[in-house]
């Protein structure tokens, strides 16, 4: 059967929120789509037909991430979907090839995804390259470890005083790896609202500020009630937590124990975040650990040398092979080089001092995975084992890759 991939027309919109919806359990009726109309515009739509008809698509949003601080360009894939009449048949990885093409002619070095089938996507280049820790806990049971009173006042804002929130977003994200470099649209969507809550309704910041008045951190969060036969669940979903200086964390912290009508408090927060230990009884926190964002090199030149090497990396080169069947200008050997606090990467002739597959590459480009680990647990090959004890420092995160803006 023929097939045709390319941008979806406006007059095809409404065939591809039907096979979005029909694939993620939605509302396939024009009502439906209206209330989606905001995640319809952040992005384009790429389809592909079947014998003339749209049978799959997926969205890709265009998005500036950070490494190490850096902003880089990246395509954020989202809206994978098929009718399942057509499935088995290749249709995902050829519009994943078709937009990986795309992206590297954008310019997008980079590329992202959430998902439950990482298999599927390992296929294609993408892997875990961000973690998360679910902490959870009842504000009954826990009390802040310092016994000093807070030192300021939490104070509710609405849309209009968003530039509070994005002035400390844009302090707090500086060095970390994972964080977005958030455009209006996003903050106007996916901030006071969930990108994915057909009801839009808005969600709780609070503004913490010492005691001269100025902002040092927020808290935006949602408070639910579900019903759990017999019974109803209050919860409190933190979405996000940020404090610049340790009166903030504590003060925030205090304030949302004081929601202590509900049941449960609950965060996806950094895996290096301290919360457990800022409480007075660590064993009332559970834990849990949970990968993020996959991740993908769209363009290995592009995207060294975009990136700043680890901290304290030291000068030097290895030659790096990366097998790549779904963006093959990637496929080959890279010398990689630090130098003047810049990294480079071209190709070259011959074998590599390490050799491994782009989905591996990508958790070892923003520092989730070291290159060492992922020689020994077979990931990698290493014919010179100080290259990947270098490579461990060039590609080093002074933060843990985590996942601020699921989409």
């Amino acid at each position: 059967m023929p097939t045709e991939i390319r941008p979806a027309r406006d007059d095809e919109l409404d065939r591809v929120h039907f096979i979005a919806a029909y694939s993620f359990s939605g509302d396939r009726s024009q009502e439906g789509r209206q209330r989606g109309m905001h995640i319809e515009e952040l992005g384009p739509a790429t389809v592909l037909l079947e014998d003339g008809e749209i049978v799959a698509a997926l969205k890709v949003y265009p998005f500036t991430m950070l490494v190490n601080g850096a902003p880089i360009g990246m395509g954020g894939v989202s809206g994978v979907s098929c009718l399942p009449e057509a499935r088995r048949k290749g249709h995902v990885g050829a519009l994943l090839r078709y937009v990986l093409a795309e992206m590297r002619d954008r310019g997008q070095p980079l590329s992202a995804l959430y998902t439950p089938h990482q298999a599927l996507y390992r296929k294609y280049g993408y892997m875990v390259a961000a973690a998360n820790l679910k902490f959870s806990f009842h504000p009954k049971h826990v009390a802040p470890y310092s016994p000093q009173p807070a030192r300021g006042r939490a104070e509710r804002i609405t849309e209009e005083q968003l530039p509070v929130v994005e002035d400390l977003y844009t302090r707090f994200s500086e060095g970390r790896t994972g964080q977005h470099v958030r455009s209006p649209r996003w903050w106007k969507e996916a901030f006071f609202r969930r990108i994915y809550d057909d009801e839009r309704k808005l969600t709780d910041v609070a503004v913490w500020r010492n005691d001269a008045g100025e902002a040092t951190g927020y808290v935006s969060y949602q408070s639910t009630r579900e019903h759990t036969p017999p019974m109803r669940v209050s919860r409190v979903w933190v979405r996000e937590f940020v404090a610049i200086e340790g009166a903030a964390y504590q003060g925030l912290m205090r304030y949302l124990l004081s929601h202590d009508l509900a049941e449960e408090i609950f965060w996806y927060g950094p895996v290096e975040d301290p919360l457990a230990y800022a409480l007075d009884d660590s064993y009332q926190v559970k834990r849990e650990y949970d990968d993020d964002m996959m991740l993908r090199v769209v363009d290995v030149e592009k995207a060294v040398a975009a990136r700043p090497p680890g901290s304290g990396a030291p000068e030097g080169a290895f030659t790096l092979a990366i097998t790549d069947a779904a963006c093959p200008w990637n496929q080959g050997a890279w010398r990689i080089e630090c130098s003047d606090g810049r990294l480079e990467a071209r190709k070259v002739d011959g074998p590599g001092d390490l050799s491994m597959e782009a989905a591996t590459f990508a958790a070892v480009y923003d520092g989730f995975m070291r290159a060492s680990d992922a020689v020994r647990t077979g990931l990698a090959e290493a014919s010179d084992g100080n290259a990947a004890l270098l490579a461990n420092r060039v590609f080093a995160s002074q933060y843990p890759p985590s996942g601020s803006d699921f989409f």
